[in-house]
This record gives C-alpha cells, sequence and structure tokens, in this order.
C-alpha cells in the first residue's frame, strides 16, 4: 500500500509541474495574440487539473485504508 501511495504522490508531483508549465504558456501565449495555441493550453491545464484532483482523493481513500487497516 505505501508502494500506491508513494506512486500517487510522484504521480501528482509530475502533473503538477505540467500544469504550471502549460498555464504560463498560455499565458505568455495570450499576450503575443497566439489565441488557438493559449486556449489549447489552458484546456491542457484544466485536463490536467481535474486529473490531479482526482489521483489526490484516490491517494487519500488509500491512506484512509491504511489507516483503518492498522486501527484493527
Amino acid at each position: 500500500m505505501d508502494k500506491v501511495v508513494d506512486a500517487l504522490y510522484k504521480k501528482i508531483i509530475v502533473l503538477l509541474a505540467i500544469a504550471g508549465g502549460s498555464w504560463m504558456y498560455g499565458v505568455k501565449f495570450l499576450e503575443k495574440k497566439y489565441d488557438i495555441l493559449s486556449y489549447f493550453l489552458f484546456f491542457i491545464f484544466l485536463f490536467i487539473s481535474v486529473i490531479i484532483i482526482k489521483n489526490y482523493v484516490d491517494m487519500n481513500k488509500i491512506i484512509k485504508r491504511m489507516k483503518k487497516d492498522l486501527n484493527e
């Protein structure tokens, strides 16, 4: 179980970096009037943000299950 939580944690860190990069490049391209590219990068940011939230919820479920198993 610890390996699963550790893998999810590492996945969240990588996804946060990708989301931050896509957001910053989206803002940069929006300033330069590359509208289609900036909207595409904002879509990637939103999509990755949803994945991050899903992984965080999954990780919390696993942690709660581990705590429950330890208490029993």
